[in-house]
């Protein structure tokens, strides 16, 4: 019996084994699945483990491997409703913001006494004006009854009581004022109290008058004048441009592409307070052209001006005749803006600050040809253009080079525009 009762303690006691093991093992299981998930559930196999007996000797078994936690699934969240589409409303077209107004071109009153040299200093510089901002031109040559117009300006106290109707110097005022000449000086002056202070007034060349009774005086640099409201530029304002050339180049251009290079434009001056033109020199003049016309197999391209003298004028067509080219007598179109164009090489009297001008804006080689007389200024002027790179001497022969084209009126323009601007007066375009 004590054999049968040793068999059941011993199985009682092994039996309870687990429970033992069970309890002890139970903090480190709760302790992993805290960490692992909220709730866990242990293996069922662990409670089910088979006694060991003691009187069968097993190897050691391995560690048992940790126990598996699993992870409460989520519950399921019901989907959300999809909300109910929201009706479509037609796109309204956005109302265009209001455009400010346009403002209307600012008027320009071109004022010279008629003489073709002045009126295009004028009417130049109101055209390089017009194309920076946008414009209406309007030319008016002044007239005189009488001898009034040759009064000093400060004796002619009622100008405007002198006028000829046709000369049109009455309200409405412009709003740019532009005059050339010694005929436009007592209206000048004048200008800016007859508008009310409207109207800017600008005056070109030198006006041998105080310059503050205009808003801006223009002269040639070789005058030497300065001042706040002054603005020097080389030679003086003109009307040529790129654009002006060709158009006027088409309209002889049957007569000029035929003729052979180089071309060769001769533009003759004449008479004038510092400068004569005479018959010797005419002759001189006529055989330092043809020579190396003809050794070069060129061709001419001749005008004169009205201040020619009739005798040069027959010299040096009689000289020059027999050489391929055009001699223009001052019968029918006028080619002068087409010489300008088709030439290589442009040779000009030292007698007018217009045509050197003229012809440095067109960057081709400028030769000055020197005539009886002499004059400072011109000197002057004449040293301006060969330091910036347009104009020489002519010695007899031709050669080339490059150089910017000079564009004072340009930049005349530019400053008389920036100057209205800072006082409201002009809407910039692209003309």
């Amino acid at each position: 019996m004590a054999g049968i009762t040793d068999v059941v303690e011993k199985k009682t006691s092994r039996a309870t084994e687990p429970e033992a093991a069970k309890a002890r093992k139970a903090p480190a299981r709760a302790t992993a699945s805290k960490v692992a998930a909220p709730k866990a559930v242990a293996p069922k196999a662990a409670a089910q483990k088979p006694a060991a007996s003691k009187a069968v000797r097993t190897p050691k078994a391995a560690p048992p491997a940790p126990a598996e936690t699993k992870t409460r699934p989520a519950p399921r969240r019901k989907a959300a409703a999809a909300p109910a589409p929201e009706p479509v409303v037609p796109l309204q077209p956005a109302t265009p913001a209001p455009e400010a107004p346009e403002k209307p071109p600012i008027v320009i009153w071109a004022i010279s006494d008629g003489r073709a040299g002045i009126e295009a200093q004028a009417v130049g510089l109101a055209e390089a004006v017009g194309r920076q901002v946008r414009a209406e031109i309007v030319v008016k040559r002044v007239g005189w009854n009488g001898r009034i117009g040759r009064l000093p300006w400060w004796a002619n106290w009622l100008p405007r009581r002198w006028l000829t109707p046709e000369s049109g110097i009455q309200a409405p005022w412009p709003d740019l004022w532009i005059a050339a000449g010694r005929a436009t000086l007592p209206l000048s002056i004048r200008a800016k109290r007859w508008s009310g202070g409207k109207t800017y007034v600008v005056q070109i060349q030198d006006p041998r008058v105080p310059a503050n009774m205009f808003d801006l005086v223009i002269p040639p640099k070789h005058d030497r004048l300065t001042g706040d409201n002054i603005l020097p530029i080389t030679g003086s304002p003109h009307r040529v441009t790129a654009a002006r050339l060709e158009t006027e180049y088409e309209k002889f251009k049957d007569r000029i592409d035929a003729l052979p290079r180089p071309r060769v434009a001769v533009l003759l001056g004449g008479r004038s307070r510092a400068f004569d033109l005479s018959a010797l020199r005419a002759a001189e003049m006529a055989h330092q052209i043809q020579l190396p016309l003809e050794q070069e197999g060129g061709s001419l391209l001749m005008t004169f001006s009205r201040r020619t003298p009739d005798q040069a004028k027959a010299l040096l067509t009689a000289r020059l005749r027999h050489l391929p080219g055009i001699i223009w007598d001052g019968a029918g179109a006028n080619p002068y803006f087409a010489f300008l164009a088709a030439a290589d090489y442009i040779l000009v009297t030292e007698d007018s600050t217009n045509m050197a001008t003229e012809a440095a804006s067109t960057g081709k080689p400028v030769f000055i040809l020197k005539m009886d007389g002499q004059s400072l200024k011109f000197r002057l002027f004449h040293q301006e253009l060969e330091s910036m790179g347009a104009a020489r001497p002519y010695g007899g022969a031709f050669h080339g080079w490059t150089y910017e084209p000079v564009d004072e009126t340009g930049r005349a323009a530019a400053e008389i525009v920036a100057r209205m601007e800072a006082r409201g007066e002009t809407s910039s375009t692209s003309a």
